[in-house]
């Protein structure tokens, strides 16, 4: 008997470590971000590089964490998890997603979580694992 309650806590605990943390954590982040500025390093010096208007992006969060274009379509090559303010948060669509023929164009790299750090309106990206540095987004209002 003593063994099955150590065996049903184990299970227990192990389930709740693959859950999301609280959908409270998504808040901040849901709604319409566009990019601004990308960090860069030249000549050993990392500063934030303006980006030009014709490139400035939009994405938009939905409550689910799921990454959206400006057409409203899954962000080609999105993330399948988010890592919020230091918080992991695994992305898990609560609805059907809409097919984006763009993606078919598109070879993805490997960013499986993004990292976001949310100040007020604006947010701070990056990927461990890509060389790309950090990008930096403002709230559409």
């Amino acid at each position: 008997m003593k063994y099955i309650r150590y065996a049903l806590l184990v299970l227990l605990i192990g389930g709740c470590a693959d859950r999301n943390v609280s959908p409270e954590l998504i808040k901040p982040l849901m709604g319409q971000w566009k990019l601004v500025a990308h960090e860069q390093t030249l000549n050993g010096v990392t500063q934030w590089v303006d980006v030009p208007n014709d490139q400035k992006n939009t994405l938009h969060f939905r409550y689910d964490g799921v990454v959206l274009n400006d057409k409203g379509l899954p962000k080609c090559c999105g993330p399948s998890a988010l890592r919020i303010d230091g918080q992991h948060f695994k992305i898990e669509p609560k609805e059907p997603l809409p097919n984006n023929p763009d993606c078919a164009l598109i070879f993805c790299g490997t960013c499986e979580e993004w990292n976001i750090l949310v100040q007020g309106d604006e947010f701070i990206h990056s990927c461990p694992e890509s060389q790309s540095g950090r990008s930096r987004y403002i709230r559409v209002k």
